[in-house]
């Protein structure tokens, strides 16, 4: 399955919701695909990958959210 902006888009609503954030997703693909920064860029959270791997890293924060909360007891 291809991974789509919207794909990544929602999942980074749920987290800056959740968390009370104001995370972005900035893509570049001539400097090496996707980074999750804070303070509208100037801080770098995860940085250049791509599509796939910011996706699985994006599950991966809501995934511990998650568990933080007790959804997996």
């Amino acid at each position: 399955m291809r991974t789509t902006p919207q794909m990544l888009k929602t999942r980074l609503y749920r987290i800056n919701r959740r968390l009370g954030t104001e995370y972005w997703l900035g893509n570049a693909p001539h400097y090496g695909g996707w980074e999750l920064t804070a303070n509208k860029g100037s801080t770098i959270i995860y940085g250049r990958v791509a599509p796939r791997e910011m996706l699985t890293y994006l599950d991966g924060l809501i995934n511990g959210m998650d568990m933080m909360e007790g959804a997996y007891k």
